[in-house]
Formats: structure tokens, C-alpha cells, sequence
């Protein structure tokens, strides 16, 4: 159990900075994100809608990695309905080979775990303040651990 719970930050680190590098892509309009998403037969703006919802979303993992747990639990739950638009994209919209919806199975997987896993915490902060780590204040602003 402790292995996990080093592991889940790392994989929430890296989940983050793999969002945020692909969604960027899609902003700044790189050929091979522009491309995809012709084949796709999503217009233009889809592009720029999902490269956002990237960045957004990778931005809350890494944002909730040091301030904010609740950022981490929106950042993941972005990429998770993300993931699951990416995989429906490749396997009904244009039909591509299984292997072409490895890449976001393993992003989605990732999600899960650590939005699963941030949820969990939030939820333990507050039936059990100071046992997660997460600071827990009462009304008049005391933390408590």
C-alpha cells in the first residue's frame, strides 16, 4: 500500500506533462495534430477545444500535486471523459487498427487511478482529518493534520 500511494503522485506527475505537451500540440497546430483530426473529420475548432481540455485538464494534475487536491480530481476527471472521446474517436469514428487506441486506454487507466485515488483522499480528509495528509481547517481557520 505505501508503494502506491508514493507511486500515484508520479503517475499523476506524468500524466499531467503528457496532457499538457499533447494538448499544447494541438493548439499551436502542430501537422500531425492538424492531420489526425481532418482523418478524424472533426472540424478545426474540435482541435482547439481538445487541446484546451488537455492543457486544463494536465494543469489540475500538476497544480493538485502541490496546492490543491481538489484541482487534481477536475483535472483528472477532464482527461478521463477525454480518453474515452480519443478511444470511441479510433475505434467507430474512423476505424483504425486496436493498437491506435493503446496510447489513450493507458492515459484513461492512468486517470482513473489517480482521480480514484485523489477522491479517495479528499473523502478520508474529511471523515478522518489528519490522517491523509491533506490539511483540514475548521471555521475559524485552524489546520489541523
Amino acid at each position: 500500500m505505501r508503494k502506491m500511494k508514493r507511486a500515484i503522485p508520479v503517475v499523476q506527475g506524468l500524466l499531467g506533462l503528457i496532457m499538457v505537451g499533447a494538448g499544447s500540440a494541438k493548439l499551436i497546430g502542430i501537422d500531425l495534430a492538424k492531420k489526425d483530426f481532418e482523418r478524424y473529420g472533426y472540424p478545426e475548432w474540435f482541435r482547439f477545444v481538445t487541446g484546451g481540455i488537455e492543457v486544463i485538464g494536465g494543469l489540475g494534475l500538476l497544480v493538485g500535486l502541490v496546492f490543491a487536491p481538489i484541482l487534481a480530481v477536475f483535472g483528472g476527471m477532464l482527461i478521463i471523459a477525454t480518453m474515452i472521446g480519443a478511444i470511441l474517436t479510433h475505434l467507430f469514428r474512423v476505424d483504425d487498427p486496436l493498437w491506435r487506441s493503446v496510447g489513450p486506454a493507458i492515459y484513461l487507466i492512468a486517470g482513473l487511478i489517480v482521480t480514484s485515488s485523489r477522491v479517495l483522499d479528499l473523502v478520508l480528509a474529511i471523515v478522518r482529518p489528519g490522517e491523509t495528509g491533506i490539511a483540514h481547517s475548521d471555521r475559524k481557520g485552524r489546520d489541523y493534520r
